[in-house]
């Protein structure tokens, strides 16, 4: 039996057995809805990309081998009305050190770096060097003024925990991998333990990849949460306007709100968390979802304008149900197939959103056509009339369709000049943002990163170098490819590379008085396993920090570039770290930037992928609901143009697309094509009717016309509520979606009936 007749046989059925209908929904409901309460919420590098990827593997690699690699920086500024004048004045080292104490014993906190309790290299008794500690019990050390300058001109204090002129600081908090869990833990102790001392007058500012996933990706679920109820008022509303009737507003949503809990429980029981792609699945499946019970009422509407009086409710509704079921079974599938889209993505995040909303959207077909028609039957007629709402529809639609269907060839012409002003703004899309376009120039997380910037950036790339089997991290050869390594991954828009040669060149500098030599006839064994082995004495952890067994560490911060500039920078140090490495040495290029990196380009081929595999199964999708090939490729004319038209307006403006605008081709495509799904249906049964073609056209704009302009402004009305949300990228993807679909719309009403006046007439003939 085909798909579409199973859906009428559901409504149908669903009528004769309304109790065990509603008893199984019920249960549906309980089973499903205890799920929702298992969703948690996760953000983080693991969160988009999922834990198995290759990159996230590298950075928990290297964070597992050197306890370091995921830090994120708290700064403090030591001016205007602070309670210190400098990082070395008591207040601030009283600060540094209570912070460090604290957080250092918050669960996945590896390290703490902070100007109180990190080691300083500095001579002591017969000038031998001893690593010290400038407040080792939070009280200033009682040479203070001696050590103070050292610490300013020491490579592992200054541009790092200090300022370079020492009116702020920074603590750096090492995570032990990059689990949203270990975040949340470190994110939410040091906002805990800051708020006394700003009580006294200090301000901080918190930067760095756990940060944005943890303080943006909470504001971001806030918000989310707030727009939902006005989301469901705006939609509701449309409703109400198109139809007069409360109730029936009312009722469809009741039904899509099901819809939404059981897909949100059956993420929770396949223990998926909710994460920044997952905001967006209330707004889109309420809006989607209501759209089939738009369809399914207006087609009852007009079946009962036709029908004499309400005795022939029944038989009105089944007529309204065999109309639309067809169509609405291949809108649902084609709009499915957008997200199902995502399946081929590397991030993870994106493809677990993409299934529960393909389940999503068919769970709302299920419930429109199981529940609204028991629903629909009892209800009073007079709640379901067309009379006085549509007809002002049907006079929006004569005026919009009638210059087309006049002059065909002239709208044809004016469509090809838009694709070609479109192909030319494509040429110039581009697939980049900046970290104040991904998060808003207000964004709390993008002010702190402003602020702390003064001291240090957060970000990091980090090479981890292996040693050939049963080298020695003190063999001359090992550190000579560590300091080749340091000149070939210095280049602007990376800081100064910190290693374990940074504090050996500090250590021979007090022993010696001159530069460590690394190459050579002075290169000798002995100084290297001397001065490590000083190291390691002195200052354990930070020996640590650098060397592993059979491994070295190579340390750069980085600025926040935007996206094609950083993948540009890290593709460069890969390509070049690779081309340095002598014979038996390896090396891994990992760190939050190597991670960002990798994720822009993961939504790059998504953006691709999607695409492609959007097109192929919507265009099989409509061939089946049409049962015409011809059909089908004349439906994804106007539903493929306004998505060339809309990322081609976008490259004409110099909009990027971003993380969030990614997802607009794929989505647009399979809800671009409804509209066409249902227009060409109604034309198919017209014109086996006997209706001419431009008659045809006319009773099938006046029979779905009201329906798709009701289901478009509540999509567009959906879509564009999100431009209120605190990030950026998805506000533009709501933004983005929300022209397109009304581009579609135009399309559909527009260039489709032009299209079907000029092709042959046997390719808009049924058979």
């Amino acid at each position: 039996m085909e798909y579409a007749a199973r859906v009428l046989r559901l409504a149908l059925w669903s009528l004769a057995h309304a109790r065990l209908t509603a008893v199984s929904a019920c249960l549906a409901t309980l089973v499903l809805g205890a799920g929702a309460l298992r969703v948690g919420s996760d953000s983080g590098y693991r969160a988009f990309l999922g834990a198995g990827h290759p990159v996230v593997r590298d950075l928990d690699a290297v964070a597992a081998r050197f306890g370091g690699g995921v830090p994120f920086a708290i700064s403090f500024a030591c001016r205007d009305a602070a309670p210190c004048r400098s990082v070395f004045d008591p207040p601030a080292l009283a600060l540094a050190h209570a912070l460090a104490t604290q957080l250092a014993k918050v669960n996945g906190v590896r390290r703490v770096d902070g100007p109180a309790t990190s080691p300083l290299l500095a001579p002591e008794l017969f000038d031998l060097p001893r690593a010290r500690q400038l407040a080792p019990e939070g009280r200033p050390a009682p040479d203070l003024a001696e050590l103070a300058p050292r610490a300013l001109a020491d490579p592992l204090w200054a541009g790092q925990i200090v300022s370079p002129d020492g009116t702020a600081g920074a603590l750096v908090v090492t995570l032990e991998d990059s689990a949203s869990e270990t975040a949340e833990r470190a994110v939410d102790a040091a906002l805990a333990a800051l708020a006394p001392f700003e009580a006294r007058g200090f301000t901080f500012a918190l930067a760095g990849g756990p940060v944005e996933f943890v303080v943006a990706g909470r504001e971001l679920d806030r918000a989310a949460r707030r727009l939902v109820p006005a989301i469901v008022v705006l939609v509701g509303a449309i409703v109400w306007l198109a139809f007069r009737s409360a109730p029936l507003a009312l009722l469809a949503l009741a039904i899509v709100g099901l819809a939404l809990l059981w897909s949100v429980g059956l993420q929770g029981w396949l223990g998926w968390p909710r994460n920044s792609f997952f905001q967006v699945l209330p707004p889109l499946l309420l809006t989607i979802g209501v759209c089939y019970g738009i369809h399914v009422v207006a087609a009852y509407a007009e079946r009962l304008a036709a029908s004499a009086s309400g005795e022939g409710a029944s038989r009105a509704l089944s007529a309204a149900l065999h109309d639309v079921a067809r169509p609405c079974l291949y809108t649902a599938l084609t709009t499915a197939a957008g997200f199902a889209s995502f399946y081929g993505s590397g991030l993870e995040s994106l493809v677990r959103f993409g299934w529960i909303a393909a389940f999503g959207v068919m769970a709302s077909l299920v419930a429109t056509f199981s529940l609204l028609p028991i629903a629909l039957v009892r209800l009073p007629v007079r709640w379901t009339s067309p009379a006085r709402t549509h007809a002002g529809w049907r006079t929006a639609l004569t005026f919009l369709t009638r210059f087309a269907m006049r002059r065909p060839r002239l709208t044809l012409v004016l469509t090809a000049l838009l694709s070609l002003l479109a192909a030319a703004g494509l040429a110039r899309l581009r697939i980049d943002a900046s970290f104040e376009e991904i998060y808003g120039e207000e964004n709390q997380v993008v002010r702190w990163a402003r602020a702390a910037a003064e001291v240090r950036s957060a970000e990091t790339l980090e090479l981890g170098l292996a040693l050939p089997p049963g080298m020695e991290a003190s063999a001359p050869e090992a550190l000579a490819t560590l300091a080749h390594l340091e000149a070939v991954a210095a280049r602007p828009g990376l800081g100064r590379p910190l290693s374990i040669l940074t504090p050996m060149r500090e250590l021979h500098r007090l022993l010696h008085g001159d530069e460590l030599v690394l190459a050579g006839a002075a290169s000798e064994p002995e100084r290297f396993v001397s001065l490590q082995r000083m190291l390691r004495r002195e200052a354990p952890e930070l020996f640590t920090l650098y060397v592993a067994p059979g491994a070295l560490r190579l340390s750069l911060q980085g600025e926040k570039l935007p996206q094609d500039e950083l993948r540009a920078l890290v593709s460069s140090v890969e390509r070049d770290v690779a081309a340095a490495l002598p014979a038996g040495f390896s090396a891994t290029v990992t760190g939050p930037l190597a991670v960002v990196s990798r994720m822009i380009d993961e939504i790059r081929a998504t953006q691709i992928s999607s695409f492609g595999s959007a097109l192929v199964l919507v265009g099989v999708l409509a061939a089946l609901c049409l049962r015409s090939v011809k059909l089908a490729l004349l439906a994804l004319v106007p539903t493929t143009l306004p998505v060339l038209l809309t990322l081609g307006a976008m490259g004409a403006l110099g909009v990027p697309l971003d993380i969030g605008t990614a997802m607009v081709a794929a989505i647009v495509l399979g809800l671009g094509v409804d509209e066409a799904l249902h227009l060409l249906s109604a034309y198919r049964r017209r014109r086996d009717d006997g209706l001419a073609r431009d008659a045809a056209i006319d009773a099938a704009l006046r029979e779905v016309g009201p329906a798709l302009l009701t289901s478009a402004a509540a999509l567009g009305a959906g879509f564009l509520v999100l431009v209120f949300v605190p990030w950026k990228s998805l506000a533009s993807f709501g933004a983005v979606t929300a022209v397109a679909i009304a581009a579609s719309l135009l399309a559909d009403l527009l260039l489709l009936p032009a299209l079907l006046l000029v092709i042959p007439r046997r390719a808009s003939r049924s058979r």
